[in-house]
């Protein structure tokens, strides 16, 4: 069967199921979505929405805009059926979508022509309601007229295709320069907008891909007294994290602010207790600024942070109520998303009244020049605040005139010259708005171009002539940037550049989105994906209730009652979330104040949440009676891997070329031995001797089993702490394995219960386990009186461990210590500019991992991450997504580089039999066991339990049940068969268990593995219904968070219902020889294994019909 006959047999299916109208249509529009996915899959263009893929296809394979509109309206008809249960379709709408889907495939996959007879345009959407009067409207463009200065799109409500004129005298000229580089397909939004006597529409702003959101303090970064370009905001890309006295006395002026707004009595607050209770909240900044080193030094701070104190306390106490403030009505630290201009930011203080708003934003530097105007205010404060009041414009539909701003500048002494009006002009606004597509606009064209469009955006960031007349300290800095380009080979540049390309790609997709994927992976999806959907796709939790909010401690907690009555819940402790209120149907993210909390506790009932910022004004939280919370997108760890790519290119010539793969990696002498044939115990020895005796790095392949932290870490840590004096840098990328590298430390000094003092651990209290919270750096912080206790503890210390991200986070972390050895695990889940900037920063490290596990985690598809330049393919770095582990392994064995990598052999965890697919196919038959136990038969046993799973699980250690029969569900992400089975099987593992009188503990007999937090939901549903309470706690969830776990059976639901859904299981390596997924999954049992899919359509895949084939 073909692709256009199996789209038809599909369509046809749907079409004579017993679903209602309603679900009938739903079913027809995912199915076109998907093949639009697929239609699209190969371009260049990334495509937020269905609505720009079906502009796409429609202009790319010329369809007729009559079926292109009727397209559009499944698109826009089914929205509407989402948005309401009781939202119906007719039965002349259904058939309309069923013939109108079926010709379109017809056309794409069977290139029949589009008939003659055309279909009626059907204006009427059924009560689906368009504000025609809206000063904002969303087009996509898809013709460029630059002679007549004309843009051409089509309305996301796919009323009419409208032309938009540009370079209007007085009107719109500002914006030339950005619309010179727009390009087919982009997505515009017109605001304040009037239609001509031509029909013409002629807006006063157009704003680029506005769902692609610009940080408002980034933005006005663009804006120096001595130079305004875009380039600016490229160029800090790249720049260090500074940790000066300057940000820090920003810091501390934020706090004071806070902590003076948030008590009862502002007079009374003095300055000793704010900055001890600032100094405990955050010693490691103070204790690390070089700047304050001194004590002579940091008594200056103190005296001008006493008198930034006393300036901010006069404000509060005695200007604000002049400018009728009240503390007690102000928030504090809002944060904003705002689609219609394209920002996002957080003010530092707002108070928000009935239609109308006060926006204060603190700055702590010296007053502008000249500094005895005191009406004086910095251009790129006035850009930050302009841009808070276009975003309070837009959320809450404010006129101008009912939104002021003020820039409180704390180092003005004089009374009355702190507090100073920013006035709105509409020229600033359509300039910044301006800037900001010229960032757009660069960076879409890296997205889809190559190195040459970095070397090209690299030489205009270095040339002076495009800033203008410029300061001297201005021009050293472009010239010293200018020169480390320069000077870096040929291979590195390339290195640098590709990995630019790469890194915005993800930003790109990150901010965006790109609609191919199952999961909603942008911040935009928060409003370009139907609430419904993401509901369905656990992407939120909806119907919380507050209970209680706790400020008696140092942040605020919110403890809500969940009323959702799901099982599942795709949230974890330890993750940031967005709240926001949800009282009526058109609350979303975009119509209110967001807060970003970080989850504390989560239970089926109640649901606490943890924020930095307190709030005395509660009129928020009181007004709203329902919330709602979704994933926060962070785009801080692409914005480090900019800065570690360029440290590393800074770094000296020597470690650059040993990070490349062109150095050879220096290593002690020792005879070789041919290490396949030694026992266990000396194959260890082996190859912890061959670790240490690296001078450079070493990489420790640890295959499932295999010990890889537990011993391994664990060993080489014992070594390097008692037999030498170096510093250790322990790093891993999650926090699930950073826990278990603390345990191995505990083990290291025999220390169990975990009273071990050997090592500091940098992180959050929430992301780390209670045994190990005591060894957090600002716990152990905050016992000590004075910053040189604080140093001496660190300098004492010679163990330090955290994530990735954690460690990445504090770079200040190398001014206080020199690491001689760094130990990084899980190092084949880290990509390249993770960690490419922190290596050179080490004398030696060892990294551990296995690149035939799951392997780094991207946005973009797999052939735009690829690598086509020869000279980097010369390194072997062939696709961007792998990791440096996996790119040097390779090196080393093409290169014959033995004494630099080693692979362990010896597996304690699974039972020969059950390794011995895994081994086979995926390892080369390496594995070895351990253990007795791993090779005895399955112990035969008689007892009363007699039905069919009873006797499979007593007889067999692994077993397949097929479940080739058409699931019964609207879902594609569920199947009701496979999930009675599991259940069935798990009730039966539990009944033999206790006719056997054998102990079931929830978290270590039975997990169990599907790829869809639907399917998730559904057995968690499932086993809940069967009130076995024993199975209430065990662990089911995604193969991603099973790596590293381990269960004596495991049960592996496939939920591959349809044969696209193989490409979203399947997790290829570069050789396409092992898929990393199903050996993770293989491999997390111990004793026996279970799997349960459709094996007509698993069978598809090589992989996975040599996997069948093992069965019989």
């Amino acid at each position: 069967m073909n692709k256009y006959e199996a789209v038809q047999q599909e369509i046809s299916d749907i079409n004579i199921s017993t679903s209602t109208l309603r679900e009938k249509y739903i079913s027809l529009k995912k199915v076109l979505e998907r093949n639009c996915k697929e239609i699209t899959s190969g371009e260049t263009l990334q495509f937020p929405s269905l609505f720009s893929r079906l502009v796409f296809i429609a202009q790319k394979y010329n369809l007729p805009p009559s079926l292109e509109w009727q397209l559009q309206t499944i698109r826009v008809k089914t929205s509407f059926l989402l948005k309401n249960e009781n939202n119906l379709v007719s039965p002349q709408q259904y058939k309309k979508a069923y013939n109108t889907i079926k010709l379109f495939c017809s056309i794409i996959y069977n290139d029949e022509e589009y008939p003659a007879e055309d279909f009626d345009i059907e204006k009427d959407f059924d009560n689906i309601k368009k504000d025609k009067n809206t000063p904002c409207l969303r087009v996509q463009i898809t013709k460029i007229n630059r002679v007549e200065n004309l843009l051409t799109g089509i309305t996301e409500d796919i009323s009419n295709k409208i032309d938009i004129r540009y370079n209007v005298e007085n009107v719109n000229t500002i914006f030339n320069s950005s619309i010179d580089k727009i390009w087919i397909g982009a997505q515009i939004n017109i605001i304040d907008y009037y239609i001509d006597k031509e029909g013409y529409y002629i807006p006063k702003f157009i704003v680029l891909e506005p769902d692609y959101l610009i940080d408002a303090s980034a933005m006005a970064e663009c804006f120096q007294n001595y130079s305004i370009s875009y380039l600016h905001y490229f160029r800090k890309r790249f720049e260090p994290p500074v940790n000066s006295h300057y940000i820090l006395m920003g810091n501390l002026a934020n706090f004071f602010l806070d902590e003076l707004i948030f008590t009862e009595d502002p007079e009374n607050l003095t300055f000793d207790y704010c900055f001890l209770k600032a100094f405990k909240e955050k010693p490691f900044e103070f204790t690390s600024c070089s700047d304050i080193k001194q004590v002579g030094d940091f008594r200056t701070f103190m005296s001008k942070a006493k008198i930034q104190f006393a300036n901010i306390k006069r404000v509060i106490t005695q200007d604000f109520p002049v400018n009728k403030i009240n503390p007690a009505n102000c928030t504090l630290e809002p944060s904003f998303f705002c689609e219609r201009y394209g920002f996002q930011g957080r003010l530092d203080l707002l108070q928000l009244s009935e239609n109308k708003a006060q926006i204060i934003e603190l700055k702590s530097g010296g007053v502008p020049y000249p500094k005895n105007d005191p009406t004086k205010i910095a251009l790129n404060h006035e850009i930050q605040t302009t841009i808070y009041r276009l975003i309070i414009k837009s959320v809450f539909e404010l006129d101008d005139r009912r939104i002021s701003s003020s820039i409180l500048y704390s180092a003005a002494e004089n009374q009355g010259e702190n507090l100073r009006m920013a006035a709105p002009y509409q020229k600033l606004e359509k300039e910044i708005i301006n800037q900001r597509n010229l960032i757009i606009a660069t960076e879409h064209a890296i997205y889809t171009g190559d190195n040459n469009t970095v070397d090209n955006l690299i030489r205009y960031i270095c040339n002076l002539d495009n800033y203008g007349k410029v300061p001297d300290f201005f021009t050293q800095q472009i010239l010293d940037f200018d020169k480390q380009l320069r000077n870096i080979p040929e291979l590195e540049k390339a290195y640098f550049y590709r990995f630019i390309t790469f890194i915005t790609r993800e930003l790109y997709i990150q901010k965006i989105g790109d609609n191919y994927f199952e999961s909603n992976s942008s911040t935009a999806s928060l409003w370009t994906t139907e609430y419904k959907e993401r509901l369905d796709n656990f992407d939120l939790v909806e119907g919380l209730k507050i209970i209680d909010i706790d400020d008696s401690g140092k942040d605020m907690k919110i403890l809500f009652q969940r009323s959702d009555n799901v099982d599942f819940i795709n949230f974890r402790e330890g993750e940031i979330c967005i709240l926001y209120p949800k009282d009526k149907e058109k609350d979303s993210a975009l119509t209110n104040q967001i807060l970003k909390g970080t989850i504390a506790e989560i239970s089926n009932n109640n649901l606490l949440l943890r924020f930095r910022y307190k709030q005395k004004n509660r009129s928020y939280f009181e007004k709203h009676t329902t919330w709602v919370i979704e994933h926060d997108k962070l785009d801080h760890t692409y914005v480090n891997m900019y800065k570690s790519l360029f440290s590393f290119i800074s770094s000296p010539i020597r470690k650059r070329q040993l990070l490349l793969g062109v150095a050879i990696p220096k290593s002690k002498d020792r005879q070789s031995v041919n290490n396949y044939t030694l026992n266990k115990e000396n194959k260890q020895d082996f190859i912890l001797n061959k670790a240490i005796d690296a001078d450079d790095y070493f990489l420790i392949v640890g295959p499932p089993g295999t010990g890889k932290t537990s011993i391994y870490a664990r060993k080489l840590l014992e070594h390097y702490y008692n037999n030498t004096e170096q510093n250790i840098l322990v790093i891993a990328y999650t926090n699930r394995a950073v826990d278990e590298l603390c345990e191995s430390i505990n083990q290291a000094f025999n220390c169990d219960d975990q009273s071990c003092d050997k090592y500091i651990r940098i992180g959050t209290e929430l992301s780390c386990n209670d045994n190990y919270r005591h060894r957090l750096l600002q716990n152990i912080a905050a016992k000590t009186k004075s910053r040189e206790e604080l140093r001496n503890i660190i300098q004492k210390q010679r163990i330090f461990v955290g994530t990735l991200a954690a460690i990445t986070g504090r770079p200040e972390i190398f001014d206080l210590k020199d690491f001689h050895l760094a130990i990084i695990d899980e190092a084949s889940q880290i990509l390249e500019p993770q960690v490419i900037g922190i290596l050179p920063k080490v004398d030696k490290f060892i990294m551990i991992g296995d690149h035939k596990q799951l392997s780094t985690i991207t946005l973009q598809d797999e052939n735009k991450s690829k690598v086509e330049d020869p000279i980097l393919n010369i390194i072997k770095l062939y696709n961007c997504r792998e990791s440096l582990f996996e790119r040097l392994f390779r090196q080393c064995k093409s290169n014959g580089w033995e004494h630099a990598y080693d692979t362990l052999t010896y597996q304690g965890r699974m039972h020969k039999e059950l390794a011995e697919f895994p081994n086979k196919h995926f390892y080369d038959n390496i594995l070895l066991t351990t253990n007795d136990w791993q090779t005895e038969n399955l112990i035969q046993r008689e007892i009363n339990l007699n039905n069919v799973y009873h006797k499979i699980i007593l007889n067999k250690r692994r077993h397949f049940f097929d479940c080739s029969e058409i699931s019964n569900s609207q879902s594609d992400k569920v199947n009701y068969n496979e999930a009675d089975i599991v259940v069935n099987l798990s009730n039966s593992i539990l009944e033999i268990y206790k006719e056997l009188n054998l102990e079931f503990i929830p978290d270590k007999t039975l997990g169990i593995i599907t790829p869809y937090r639907n399917q998730i939901a559904l057995i968690k549903h499932k086993l809940f219904q069967s009130q076995n309470t024993e199975l209430q706690d065990i662990m089911i969830d995604t193969v991603e968070r099973f790596q590293g776990s381990q269960r004596d059976i495991i049960i592996l639901s496939f939920c591959i219902n349809k044969p696209d859904q193989l490409d979203f299981f399947c997790n290829l390596n570069t050789e396409k020889t092992v898929d990393r997924k199903l050996n993770v999954a293989l491999t997390r049992a111990r004793q026996q294994f279970f799997a349960v899919g459709n094996s007509q359509i698993l069978s598809i895949n090589p992989i996975y019909k040599q996997f069948l084939a093992s069965f019989q």
